[in-house]
């Protein structure tokens, strides 16, 4: 009977001080870093279309990982636009996205951005002049395209959570 005892109080002993996963709420709007692994312009993407993205730090709730860095994401590109001759800038529109957190579920998060290329205005005032003096030479510089808009892979995107949800982390 005192074995039985002592085999009973050194498992109960046990399950109370063995570590136990405790769910944990994610707020709307939390903040969850993200970042490009390559540089995207408005030549390569396509209006509707997404671009892979990671997760640039790890994201703690409560002491808690919910979001580890390296882990996948993506950005929807609403709107491209290639840039255009006379020096005309290549424009991108971002907005919206997911994040996956440790568990692998999927998480809605909130970006938008507008990004535009640099425009070129001396092909335009070359042009210009070339058409008061000499047409045919000076209009050429009309065939130079404006700068692409591009995300950088250097810089972090700032986005947040769109809902509310209960994390629990799966034991491993």
């Amino acid at each position: 009977m005192k074995r039985f005892f002592t085999i009973f109080c050194l498992i109960s002993f046990i399950g109370v001080f063995s570590p136990v996963s405790a769910a944990v709420q994610v707020p709307a709007n939390l903040s969850v870093p993200i970042n490009v692994s390559q540089k995207y312009t408005s030549k390569t993407v396509t209006s509707g279309g997404s671009v892979n993205a990671q997760i640039a730090e790890d994201v703690y709730v409560n002491n808690i990982l919910v979001f580890k860095k390296g882990d996948k994401a993506a950005l929807n590109i609403l709107s491209a636009k290639k840039a255009g001759f006379v020096g005309i800038p290549g424009e991108m529109v971002i907005s919206g996205g997911k994040v996956f957190d440790i568990n692998g579920d999927e998480h809605r998060i909130d970006f938008n951005q507008q990004l535009t290329g640099d425009e070129k205005t001396w092909p335009k005032v070359c042009l210009a002049c070339g058409v008061f003096i000499i047409l045919a030479p000076i209009a050429l510089f009309g065939l130079v395209k404006g700068g692409q808009a591009e995300i950088n892979p250097i810089n972090n995107i700032d986005s947040r959570i769109t809902t509310t949800f209960n994390f629990q982390p799966s034991k491993l």
